[in-house]
């Protein structure tokens, strides 16, 4: 098991690879696939073409999240990675607007999906492709990474050549105690932690990274333009910086007076900071960076998100 602070600094330096069992796969097929797709989730596929893969939101009508999505593009169909807790859902849910388009939606089993994070990813990724899988570059982070997917019969394969790389480059295979740890430190919000069905994009700070307001109609499309215009959210995902221990998820956030304003929804200690950083969820007015709040008693300021 490799220590969390050499996971995060192989993210930093050359690649982390994290493989991903909690997604499922939708794969997504025939002439009318991507035209189709299109019109059902955040992000926009127009121009995208095969090796393509760009992470958005699949929203209800109401403009709330169903679930978090990367779309990869490949050459005779879509596949839509999804968290397999969402997966048979969000294909019914899907499949409910097909009508005469030529397109099928099918929930399969076959993939396991890897992520790689920093500068040396795109090496990681091009060894897998090479090996058979599929993917993308995809940066969840600002460090760099990308997402592969590979089929059960090639996934031997494709570890193979995707550890040779990591070990010329100095990356290392990682797992989900290093990504919780990296992702927090770079405010990345998560399904399940730091939002779910009942939240908007806005509020879980996802409307740069994974909404379009420049393409056409989508469900949802309505609502969640309606709250970037009037920006009146109630509440949204903060990164904080807090003086004292990592809290537990579910940790009450007060003001100053000892008011709650929101709960913590993720929290690590930092090998990068030496400190304790938390996600929360707060109040639209206390958001701004260098706002003073608390935790348990213990200082808590919100920060920037990093670039």
């Amino acid at each position: 098991m490799i220590e969390i602070a050499k996971q995060v600094e192989a993210a930093h330096s050359a690649a982390l690879l994290v493989a991903a069992p909690e997604l499922g796969a939708l794969v997504v097929s025939g002439n009318d696939r991507l035209t189709w797709l299109n019109g059902l989730v955040t992000v926009d596929l127009a121009k995208c073409v095969p090796g393509d893969a760009v992470y958005g939101l699949a929203v209800a009508k109401s403009g709330k999240i169903l679930a978090d999505i990367v779309v990869v593009v490949d050459d005779a169909r879509v596949l839509v990675v999804v968290p397999a807790s969402e997966a048979s859902a969000l294909r019914m849910s899907l499949d409910h607007y097909l009508i005469m388009e030529d397109a099928e939606i099918v929930l399969s089993d076959a993939f396991t999906a890897f992520f790689a994070h920093g500068p040396r990813a795109g090496e990681v990724l091009a060894a897998a492709r090479a090996a058979g899988a599929v993917g993308g570059v995809l940066d969840r982070t600002g460090l760099g990474g990308a997402i592969i997917l590979a089929e059960s019969e090639v996934e031997p394969p494709v570890r193979a050549a995707m550890s040779a790389v990591l070990a010329a480059c100095g990356g290392v295979e990682g797992d989900g105690r290093g990504w919780d740890t990296l992702r927090i430190e770079r405010a990345v919000p998560a399904f399940g932690a730091e939002f779910d069905g009942a939240t908007y994009p806005q509020e879980a700070g996802l409307e740069k990274t994974a909404v379009s307001f420049n393409k056409g109609c989508y469900l949802g499309q309505e609502v969640v333009c309606m709250l970037e215009m009037r920006g009146k959210v109630k509440k949204r995902i903060v990164p904080l910086v807090l003086d004292g221990d990592a809290p537990v998820r579910g940790a009450a956030v007060t003001d100053a007076g000892g008011v709650s304003v929101g709960e913590v929804t993720s929290a690590v200690w930092s090998p990068t900071l030496g400190r304790a950083i938390a996600l929360a969820m707060v109040k639209r007015q206390l958001t701004e960076p260098g706002s003073e709040l608390r935790v348990g008693g213990a200082v808590a300021k919100v920060v920037e998100r990093p670039a």
